[in-house]
């Protein structure tokens, strides 16, 4: 299971391999980072955006998802609703998926 600093060391080195060449200066903000049973919730943004608040200066998703067991991180769906999010934060599961019993 990946501690919070772990998992913002995580969430960094995905930012570095997916901003390569973006002018955004993309920075990791810790202070929001939410703890769920299954995953991490770390947010980041652009410090154009934080400097100046263009939306416009931001980058379209947020937020990143550190699975604790290791798996690959990845940006959060943006397609769900907020009841969905909630679910797939608190779960880990899209909405519909089955659950294998």
């Amino acid at each position: 299971m990946l501690s919070r600093s772990e998992a913002h060391d995580r969430a960094k080195e995905f930012l570095d391999q997916h901003y390569v060449n973006d002018p955004m200066t993309i920075v990791l903000q810790p202070e929001l980072t939410a703890e769920h049973d299954w995953a991490w919730a770390v947010r980041f943004d652009s410090q154009e955006h934080l400097d100046t608040g263009d939306i416009f200066k931001a980058p379209f998703n947020r937020l990143l998802i550190v699975p604790k067991d290791g798996s690959p991180v990845h940006l959060a769906p943006t397609g769900f609703t907020m009841d969905q999010t909630a679910h797939y934060l608190g779960t880990g599961e899209h909405p519909g998926q089955q659950t294998e019993g």
